[in-house]
């Protein structure tokens, strides 16, 4: 291995770290399966998930360029249908401004792309109170090593 931690889980933690600075009023956590709980936990709060991964050694000679696709799930709330639907786009857009075209400090990681999202307003019998979800989708562009898969 010619580093300690796989690209993907350098992404990652990085793809998080920067949420989490730049939205410090925020809950932000990683790989969560469980629902999120909109009655009960604190909202605003996004779950960052890592999604695939595709693999291009034609770019670079000797050097693996990957496409790491992950995932931002957005969960907001507000005093009505129209408040809970608005706190959402806000955290949508928060979350956009973060991430798109941002290059991680870390060696190996570069910019990350927007790829869409879905949105979703809660029915009544789905949320005590107003809330909703979006899933923001992204790409982050790796390059390491040809068959290293490591951060440098």
């Amino acid at each position: 291995m010619s580093g300690t931690v796989a690209l993907r889980e350098a992404a990652l933690a990085a793809i998080a770290d920067r949420l989490a600075a730049q939205l410090p009023d925020v809950a932000v956590e990683r790989a969560r399966r469980a629902p999120v709980d909109t009655d009960v936990e604190m909202l605003p709060r996004l779950v960052v998930r890592g999604d695939d991964l595709e693999a291009d050694d034609t770019q670079e000679p000797g050097r693996t360029h990957y496409r790491i696709g992950f995932g931002v799930s957005g969960f907001a709330a507000g005093a009505t249908d129209l408040a809970a639907e608005q706190a959402l786009s806000l955290l949508h857009a928060r979350t956009v401004a973060a991430l798109a075209g941002w290059t991680p400090a870390t060696p190996g990681l570069g910019n990350v792309a927007e790829g869409g999202a879905e949105f979703r307003l809660y029915d009544a019998e789905d949320s005590a109170r107003p809330a909703g979800e979006f899933l923001a989708r992204f790409t982050i562009l790796a390059v390491g090593p040809a068959g290293g898969p490591w951060s440098s």
